[in-house]
């Protein structure tokens, strides 16, 4: 049965403070468009809607038909910040429409529970003939306020959105990043409870997206759920607890949020087409020592994959060979991973990441990165792989991710560690201090003016 409800706001809360029933529940969302229906067909179904059939009724066929979204099921809480990645066409959209109430399900049911405000496509709502100004008041009248109550919000509203006079003028005249300004202040000063956003926050100048994600931080922190579609992976990792990984319509992941996005990465990486030079045979390849310190301990270690191929011993060491784990800044550190295929591969890249305490990934590279995929590993083969890099970073902990892939679409296989390492770079007196994240090089000449 389709069902798609607002349910009030208010539920019951539990001793700590979060509500007992989710917020956004979706069960088994689905939609499906049939591709050969024309408008003649569609114009019948409409007039003998009552006597149709279930699957007739909702547009259905059994040849033609695009499934948008298949079996679709999550949840999210009060006040969690909860992301939705994936390839274009991957029903996305299609999935935040249906939760915004624009949209009806071929199958399953939603349930919001509060005021829901959804920006999603840009400017959507707007009229392009009224001022800024006008359509202000008219999306608030929109979601149940009065013009006085607008009245109250129009100063806060303007001053974020900070485009001056132009609030004015239609918004037919404004540009895509003015459209964005406005049409986000309004989205975040109307007091939702769930706030639905998509991919808006990709419109605009650096400072105001940094303005908005500061905003959005704290609606969550003050018990706004949000809900938000992009392509920014760095933004799901740093503001969004959980995340779901569409693909093709369907469910590929559901978890923790960098759990998701490392998964999504690595699968995009086994399939990116940079057209990589692989080597000729491992045979012709130099041999390389294994280093005699102690390996890193993978048993244990939360691990992405189906382990086609595989890290089968992994070190980190300083660049003389010596274990590492604590280093000064800009010193150089060495990964070493023994790559072993459990059947046949092609196309073997094996590499590391290098992650702040916040998610962010500083640095990544790999035989991908570089075009130097391995031709091929029958099963049992093994190749080894050894990554030096040098420690330009601010003092603090940083987690190593190792990983390797191989194959391509059809035939793609992977392996990932988790913090497989950590690492401790300090910044003693005798240094020069890093101000940033990271450390570039650069260079400072200063003069007197000439005359």
């Amino acid at each position: 049965m389709v069902q798609s409800q607002r349910a009030p706001s208010g539920g019951s809360l539990s001793s700590s403070g979060i509500a007992e029933t989710p917020t956004i529940q979706a069960k088994g969302l689905t939609k499906h468009y049939c591709q050969t229906a024309s408008v003649l067909q569609w114009l019948c179904r409409g007039a003998l809607r009552e006597g149709a059939s279930p699957g007739e009724a909702q547009g259905r066929s059994a040849s033609g038909t695009v499934r948008a979204l298949n079996d679709v099921t999550f949840s999210v809480r009060r006040g969690e910040a909860f992301g939705v990645i994936g390839r274009n066409g991957a029903g996305k959209s299609t999935l935040l429409q249906i939760l915004a109430g624009t949209l009806v399900p071929t199958a399953g049911e939603c349930t919001i529970r509060g005021r829901v405000t959804a920006l999603l496509e840009l400017g959507s709502g707007f009229n392009p003939e009224f001022t800024g100004r006008e359509n202000i008041y008219l999306s608030g009248a929109i979601l149940g306020f009065s013009r006085a109550e607008m009245d109250a919000k129009f100063e806060a509203i303007t001053a974020f959105a900070d485009i001056g006079s132009f609030i004015e003028q239609p918004v037919k005249t404004y540009s895509t990043g003015m459209l964005m300004r406005v049409a986000f202040a309004v989205a975040i000063s109307v007091e939702p409870d769930v706030l639905i956003v998509d991919e808006a926050l990709s419109v605009g100048d650096i400072v105001f997206q940094q303005k908005c994600s500061r905003r959005l931080r704290e609606l969550v922190d003050a018990g706004v759920t949000l809900l938000v579609v992009t392509h920014d992976l760095s933004f799901v990792l740093n503001t969004c607890q959980r995340a779901l990984w569409l693909d093709r319509g369907g469910v590929r992941f559901l978890g923790e949020a960098g759990a998701c996005v490392r998964e999504y990465v690595t699968a995009m990486s086994a399939l990116a087409g940079n057209a990589p030079v692989p080597t000729s045979a491992v045979a012709g390849m130099p041999e390389l020592d294994l280093p005699q310190t102690g390996e890193l301990q993978l048993a244990g270690k939360e691990r992405l994959g189906d382990q086609g191929v595989a890290v089968s011993r992994a070190w980190l060491n300083h660049s003389d060979g010596t274990a590492g784990g604590s280093y000064r800044v800009g010193e150089w550190a060495v990964v070493t991973m023994l790559l072993t295929a459990q059947r046949a591969v092609s196309n073997l890249s094996g590499g590391c990441e290098v992650r702040n305490r916040h998610g962010q990934v500083l640095f990544a590279t790999g035989l991908r990165v570089a075009k130097q995929l391995v031709a091929e590993l029958p099963p049992g083969g093994t190749c080894v792989v050894a990554i030096r890099f040098r420690l330009e970073l601010q003092e603090g902990q940083y987690t190593v991710d190792v990983g390797c892939g191989a194959g391509s679409d059809a035939d793609n296989t992977w392996d990932r560690v988790l913090t497989a390492a950590i690492i401790d770079v300090s910044n003693p007196p005798d240094q020069e201090v890093v101000h940033g994240l990271v450390r570039l090089p650069y260079e400072i000449t200063v003069g007197r003016p000439k005359g």
